[in-house]
């Protein structure tokens, strides 16, 4: 295999150490990078099984598969993937197993010789080190040459999260090595407007973490720290005609939902609805304020599943606001809190200064709130005590559906062939 490796790559490419973390800013190459790590030890060694791990499924599906497809095409390598056992199967090289990493606990039963854990960091930290401790036991299927078992991570810097501790904070120089690549040590096989791209849609502290690999502290003080009340004001109200974006949250007697418009291409919060009791009573409140209005609904994703109503009732929330006429706009799931985080904060301000989200604060005054008053815990999460969370998420789902983050499935790296 010959392809034009940036260093930070080539270093990884590289490395005899046990364990090898590569942080990278988005772009930089590390999926790329991993899969052919992976490809390579495969051709040499096909009797060894190996595997590759990322947080959930939906991101084997979207990165690696496309990303070792791509490279797989260039190759005189007969493959397929099985989708229904979840591996990347060779004709004369055994294969490479992928597994998810949500559920530590399951890691078990099987030893492989090397493993690759991606997007490391966008776990909890503590589901991320019994990940680490789990794979650890499972690297020991020996090389027929004696070649050490290695355990890579990959992952951009989300903070001083579990790569942080582990390579950064309290490494065994004798078995760690870390690599911090840039986005731009992968220009060359990056779009001409990539960066500038992502700096129209992230917020500055999050850019910078992204761009340069670097551990920045994405975690602490005020969730929504770009909001500023004078600056994000407005008196936009809803008018007759107006399409109504409403985000909501269900939740028993704090159910919360969250009014937009668009003045153009940007939104507007002109309204909110808070504390209701269940989604009957929301569906009824927003119908005797707005009248008439055409209603877009962006709720949280697992109401399809249980209802805010009694026990005893077998409509799901979501059912309810369809039944009342609303057009339900929702993904198969929640997007990760820290991505829904990230979409507000870069729609409230972006890497280049400009706000594209603007607040009624007199409409709004428990928005401004919230927006103002929710801070991280000591996880690192969206502090969950009081109401503000549930007023946070409705808004928030809104945004997500509507204006997200680039995300990580699209950003896919190319090289040389």
């Amino acid at each position: 295999m010959d392809y034009n490796l940036s260093y930070p790559q080539s270093e990884f490419w590289l490395s005899k150490k046990k364990f090898v973390g590569y942080v990278s800013g988005v772009g930089g190459g590390k999926t790329f990078i991993a899969c052919l790590r992976l490809l390579h030890t495969k051709f040499a060694y096909p009797n060894v099984p190996l595997m590759y791990g990322a947080p959930d499924y939906s991101l084997i599906g979207d990165i690696f598969y496309p990303e070792m497809e791509k490279i797989l095409s260039t190759l005189p390598v007969k493959y397929k993937i099985n989708y229904q056992k979840n591996r990347v199967v060779f004709s004369r090289f055994g294969h490479i197993k992928c597994k998810t990493l949500i559920d530590p606990e399951k890691l078990v039963g099987f030893e492989v010789g090397d493993a690759v854990l991606d997007e490391f960091d966008t776990m909890p930290t503590n589901k991320a080190l019994k990940v680490w401790r789990k794979m650890i036991s499972r690297i020991r299927f020996k090389f027929p040459d004696g070649k050490l078992n290695q355990l890579f991570v990959t992952t951009t810097p989300e903070g001083f999260r579990a790569t942080y501790k582990l390579f950064k904070k309290e490494p065994n120089p004798k078995l760690h090595h870390l690599i911090q690549a840039k986005t731009l040590d992968n220009i060359e096989n990056l779009p001409e407007d990539y960066i500038e791209s992502l700096a129209a849609s992230y917020p500055n502290e999050l850019l910078q973490a992204y761009l340069n690999g670097i551990f920045i502290n994405l975690t602490s003080g005020t969730v929504y720290y770009v909001y500023n009340r004078e600056l994000h004001d407005t008196d936009e109200t809803a008018k007759p005609g107006d399409a109504l974006h409403i985000g909501c949250d269900f939740n028993v007697n704090k159910q919360a939902a969250i009014v937009f418009v668009y003045r153009g291409e940007w939104p507007y919060m002109v309204d909110e609805f808070i504390d209701l009791r269940d989604t009957p009573d929301m569906v009824v409140a927003i119908k005797e304020r707005y009248p008439g209005y055409k209603v877009f609904m962006y709720p949280d994703a697992t109401g399809s599943h249980r209802s805010s109503r009694s026990a005893s009732v077998s409509d799901t929330d979501i059912a309810i606001i369809k039944d009342a006429g609303f057009i339900v706009k929702k993904k198969k799931s929640n997007p990760l809190i820290k991505d829904r985080v990230n979409s507000v904060n870069g729609l409230l301000m972006n890497a280049k200064g400009e706000v594209r989200l603007r607040v009624n604060s007199t409409k709004c005054p428990k928005m401004v709130e919230s927006l103002e008053q929710q801070v991280y815990d000591k996880n690192g999460q969206p502090e969950k005590e009081g109401d503000l969370e549930h007023r946070n998420d409705g808004m928030g789902y809104f945004v997500w559906y509507q204006h997200p983050l680039k995300k990580r499935s699209q950003i896919v790296s190319r090289y040389n062939q």
